[in-house]
């Protein structure tokens, strides 16, 4: 078997483990059982680069250690229960049905472990844009559904995608909930043209909101899964602006996860195809911080300064539910994380300055994110004082918010900090321990 088309050689490289870190994680895991285990990279290369399989025991410690449930590892066998790739599903009915009953049958919630492969997420998004002019010839059969049980899900959905974006951990189950509800309405396959295309919207809007309550808890397989299915049903619905926002979002994510390259090129196919001016901001901003990451200064000032542009031409009657939080706060703060990556802190910090300040308050997230931005930019101007003040007011936001990914992403700056000194940072320290044990 070649070595590079090995799922598990797959997923070491997403996770950046060498064959000795996965040998030491799975040889910790053996002792948190209670066992002994000689597992060391010379055994994961011979699982990796022949057909040897892997032992009951060491395939339950591999599993332990992606968060794989063992019935998925009984059902499955080596090595298909590893699922590193996948295919995406086609633009038709049939396939948005079935990539939006993946996100009801699939449980895996695997923390940081991506289902669709760097070529498989971009091909998602060239089909989409390939696809999404012409119209489906195919009608959607059956009789109607009940009206009026329709229009209560639509004004759930607008409701509930209020609510995700507070500090309201319940929203998550009833927008699972509501979702499970309009996927298996789409399933069933009974209603005209009309009501198909408000399923399918409610469904969209629906996991769009699930996605990035995932995300937010570092469940990233989860998260792709509800991204991709807001994009086939908002493909089904004629939304073209929330396909290509749910495209963006996977693009986020790749940024996030040290993967710029791949965002580029989703959002190039995702911007083809809106409608919205201030869609078009949003998907600008995220353009500007994968360049940025690239180092690459001017296409990072490009894309600024046309999600600027496209913003100002943006009218609140005509900007769609999905983005309509989008404001120069966003621009602002992402702009000045972009400088910060360019090695520009003292713009940075009037940027990200800037952002807070025109921030709505509701969006607790958010402000835990961009004050980690402020800090870690205190750092770079060697205003430790500063960095501590932010730092901590970020730590409080991001917990109280509960997101995993904002906690995670604070926690990491104050970790870097470890070798200061002065007492702000200090007290810093000591406060986020209390804080992360409580």
């Amino acid at each position: 078997m070649d070595l590079d088309r090995h799922p598990l050689a797959h997923l070491r490289r997403l996770h950046h483990w060498s064959m000795s870190d996965l040998a030491r994680l799975l040889r910790d895991q053996a002792r948190r059982r209670g066992l002994r285990s000689g597992i060391d990279r010379n055994r994961i290369w011979l699982w990796e680069a022949t057909s040897t399989t892997p032992s009951e025991e060491s395939q339950s410690l591999l599993a332990d250690v992606l968060d794989v449930p063992a019935a998925t590892v009984e059902q499955l066998g080596w090595p298909d229960w590893l699922r590193a790739f996948e295919q995406p599903a086609p633009f038709s009915p049939s396939g948005s049905r079935a990539a939006l009953r993946e996100v009801q049958i699939t449980r895996m919630d695997r923390r940081s472990f991506l289902v669709l492969s760097s070529s498989t997420l971009i091909e998602v998004a060239a089909d989409w844009a390939r696809i999404e002019p012409r119209h489906l010839s195919q009608a959607l059969d059956g009789q109607s559904i009940d009206g009026e049980l329709l229009t209560w899900l639509e004004q759930r959905s607008g409701e509930l995608r209020a609510l995700a974006a507070g500090p309201h951990p319940q929203v998550s189950g009833l927008i699972d909930a509501h979702l499970n509800t309009a996927i298996d309405l789409i399933t069933q396959d009974r209603y005209t043209a009309a009501a198909g295309r408000r399923l399918h919207s409610v469904a969209a809007d629906l996991a769009h909101c699930a996605a990035w309550l995932r995300f937010d808890a570092d469940r990233h397989a989860a998260a792709q899964r509800h991204w991709q299915a807001a994009v086939h049903a908002a493909h089904q619905a004629g939304d073209r602006d929330l396909a290509a926002v749910a495209l963006s979002d996977l693009a986020y994510q790749a940024t996030w996860l040290s993967r710029p390259a791949d965002a580029i090129q989703v959002l190039e196919h995702a911007r083809s195809r809106t409608r919205s001016p201030a869609a078009r901001s949003l998907l600008d901003v995220r353009r500007a911080r994968a360049c940025a990451v690239l180092q690459d200064h001017q296409a990072t000032q490009h894309a600024l300064t046309s999600a600027e542009t496209e913003l100002n031409r943006s009218c609140s009657r005509d900007t769609p539910p999905v983005v309509s939080w989008m404001s120069m706060a966003d621009v602002n703060a992402d702009a000045g994380r972009c400088w910060l990556d360019l090695g520009d802190p003292g713009r940075a910090d009037a940027a990200i300055g800037a952002g807070l300040d025109e921030l709505d308050p509701r969006r607790s997230r958010t402000k835990a994110v961009f004050l980690t931005y402020r800090a870690e930019g205190s750092l770079h101007n060697r205003d430790a004082a500063a960095a501590a003040a932010d730092a901590r007011f970020a730590l409080e936001t991001a917990l109280d918010s509960g997101a995993a990914r904002c906690v995670d992403l604070v926690s990491a700056l104050i970790s870097r900090m470890d070798n200061r000194t002065e007492q702000p940072v200090i007290e810093l320290r000591e406060y986020a321990r209390e804080r992360l044990v409580a």
